[in-house]
């Protein structure tokens, strides 16, 4: 009898060791993946990264319609699936039109104006301003106007100033699902001079991401989330757009969460440019 009691005794203080050893190791576990979680960023999948084509507004509105015309929305572009929207050649067109080049590209003839048929036409690109600059102003009926223009008249989007949106209106955005377009100040100078397409953000190190617009490798650059001053990529205003129906119910995906190891930013060579609050390429 006292042996059978010996021997539970022993069972039991090792099941009370395995157990601690478990529940060490599952604590630990959780752990893990709480610091994971916490140094997440969130990115909306499926951006189309374009080279600048004709200005750096209808290149960046173009980033987040390519986005839509993916999802649900399928007579945005006439190019079709992602490996044809992706690509800036085939789209291009519809950033800006032959006509709209033909009639404000440097060393052209200034006609008539060409009709409306491009995102640079509804954007003003270039339009008695230096070649490639759009006016903020018209950044939101850009969205709106395109969108009508191919056959969906129940899109809105809205202009703000950096301190009229918070860091949280940015990730409900983005959290929806819904790209943002910034109009930055890409080199520290005070003025605002580049619009990006912004579809992700890095909440622990409060940095948004985005692409430059200079290249079409799907390269996200990360930048702080802050306003104008003495330092690169400050915030001068953002285009909040809202979709209407698609064309196919539930085609907008949710965004996706990507874990990284370190959030690093990629530099690029600057470009030089003139530079003016309201005129930007």
């Amino acid at each position: 009898m006292v042996k059978g009691v010996f021997f539970d005794i022993k069972e039991n203080e090792i099941r009370r060791i395995e157990m601690n050893k478990y529940v060490s190791f599952y604590g630990f576990f959780l752990t893990f993946i709480f610091v994971i979680n916490t140094n997440a960023a969130v990115t909306i999948p499926d951006i189309p990264a374009y080279k600048w084509y004709h200005g750096c507004g209808p290149t960046a509105a173009g980033s987040i319609i390519g986005y839509y015309d993916l999802h649900g929305y399928d007579s945005l572009f006439n190019a079709s699936g992602w490996d044809d929207v992706s690509l800036t050649a085939n789209v291009q067109d519809e950033i800006s039109s032959p006509e709209h080049n033909a009639a404000y590209d440097p060393n052209t003839d200034i006609g008539p104006a060409p009709a409306d048929t491009s995102i640079a036409d509804f954007f003003h690109t270039s339009e008695n301003q230096p070649y490639g600059w759009s006016y903020l102003s018209y950044a939101d009926d850009a969205f709106v106007e395109y969108a009508n223009y191919k056959g969906y008249n129940d899109w809105s989007a809205t202009n703000k100033s950096y301190n009229n949106f918070t860091w949280g209106d940015l990730t409900s955005e983005i959290d929806a699902g819904r790209p943002v377009m910034f109009l930055v100040d890409s080199d520290g100078n005070g003025g605002t001079d580049h619009f990006v397409p912004v579809f992700g953000y890095d909440q622990l190190n409060n940095k948004y991401g985005f692409y430059d617009t200079w290249g079409e490798d799907e390269t996200i650059r990360w930048q702080t989330f802050q306003g104008m001053g003495d330092y690169n990529w400050g915030v001068g205003y953002a285009t909040f757009v809202t979709p209407g129906v698609p064309d196919a119910p539930d085609a907008v995906p949710e965004p996706t969460t990507i874990i990284l190891f370190g959030v690093g930013i990629l530099c690029i060579a600057g470009v030089s440019r003139k530079k003016n609050r309201y005129f930007f390429s």
